[in-house]
Parts: C-alpha cells; structure tokens; sequence
C-alpha cells in the first residue's frame, strides 16, 4: 500500500490541478475583461471595511488576482483563520506564492509553475525540494476594525537585498466581510482589494492584490516564525 501513495498522490494533484487551472483562467478573463471595459485616468482609492450581505461564501482554496491596472494575472491561495472570542478579534491569513525571480525570468506566460507555487506546500514528503516566494497576507481584525494587514514573503533564494525574507505593510484596502462576530470562524468569509507600497513581484509594478477569503480552524504562522522557517530543513513545509 506504501508503494501506491506517491501514484495517488499524483493522480489526486494532476485532478485538482487541472480544476484549479480552468477556475484560474476563467477568473482571469473575466477580471481581464473588467480592466479593459475602463482604465481610470486617475483614480482615488478610500479605504474601507463593511458588512456585505450579499456576499457569497466560497472555499478556503481559491485564487488571488495580482494586477498593475493593465494587465493581470492569477495565483492559487488557500486561507487559515485564528480567532480570539474572547476579545472579539481574528487574523486571517492567505498563504500564495510565486516562482523566485530567477525562475520566472525563464518561465512563459501560461506556465503553471506561475500560479501554483503554494501547492508545494501541502505535499506529504514526495517533492524532493521546495522552490519559490512563499508570501503569508495576513489580516487582523476587531470588531469593526482593521488593525494591521501585512505581507510576510520568505523564499529559497536570498533575493530581498541579500536575504530571504520581507515584510511590506498594507494601509490601502477595501474589505467586506460577512459579519463583525468573529466567534465563529467558519462563519467569516468576505473580499479584499489591496494597493502595495511596492510590487508583489509576479511581474512589473503589480501593485494591486484582489481576492476572497474563508475562514477555518486551521493554525497561522507569525512574523518570527515565517522568518525563521528553514524551508527545506527536514521538510518543515507550512502544512503540520
């Protein structure tokens, strides 16, 4: 039985690949299609964090769209949640990712090493190394308060001035979420819209993160532990 898993396995990530591609191309045209019908001469972007009863509640897996106005482009993202109810507080975390730069420079524009990156993440031991820019957005709210979002990005090339890791803070945004009571994490689901101070680096000047998020029960990694994470050292990949 041993023998069979890794065979498994890989029928299990090539199915699921293959519907994450449909959903990701399908995405990407319609977000394409949004961008090309107007391009604001100028636009003035208003933060914001509201309750939207209209949203529809998705998956934790899904895709975030990267773009620089002109063009776009989508990556996969799974989200982890932990709640403070207590305290009426909860920091959700998107975890994605992207090939290093020195891999995206040899890549084509419909490669699927570009957007599916953060799968290596959930593999069980059969890839013998992981490869690219692990990036952790994290989101932590209360009550109806933004209180810091930012972006943690650890990679296996030492390509941030000479190191491996970085955080970039986010004071733009535009958040709607199901509801302002955190108790229940698995009731929290909403969409994001982000403006960076600097490029998220899929490519030149994507400066504007779009998304979704559902929250689960799952564990979430903090600045010193991303930072400190030894990617490939006894394969303690992000999944435990």
């Amino acid at each position: 039985m041993k023998n069979k898993l890794p065979i498994y396995l890989m029928i299990f990530i090539f199915i699921c690949g293959c519907q994450q591609k449909e959903k990701r191309e399908k995405k990407t045209q319609q977000e394409t299609k949004i961008i090309q019908k107007s391009i604001p001469k100028k636009e003035i972007f208003k933060n914001s964090f509201k309750i939207d009863t209209s949203l529809t509640e998705k998956i934790a897996w899904d895709f975030i769209t990267v773009s620089n106005s002109q063009k776009i482009d989508s990556i996969a993202s799974v989200c982890n949640c932990d709640k403070d109810k207590k305290n009426n507080s909860i920091k959700i975390q998107l975890l994605t990712g992207i090939p290093t730069k020195k891999t995206l420079d040899t890549l084509s524009e419909d490669s699927n090493q570009r957007w599916n990156t953060v799968l290596q993440t959930r593999d069980l031991g059969y890839i013998d190394r992981l490869n690219g820019q692990f990036k952790f957005l994290t989101i932590v709210l209360k009550d109806s308060l933004v209180k810091k979002i930012n972006i943690h990005s650890k990679s296996t090339d030492k390509e941030y001035n000479g190191t491996d890791f970085k955080s970039i803070p986010i004071d733009k945004y535009k958040i709607k979420i199901s509801k302002f009571d955190y108790s229940i994490a698995s009731d929290i689901y909403g969409e994001f819209e982000f403006r960076l101070k600097k490029e998220f680096g899929l490519f030149e000047n994507d400066t504007i993160l779009k998304g979704s998020f559902k929250c689960n029960n799952w564990i979430i990694w903090d600045k010193e532990k991303i930072k400190n994470w030894k990617i490939n050292a006894k394969r303690q990949n992000y999944i435990e």
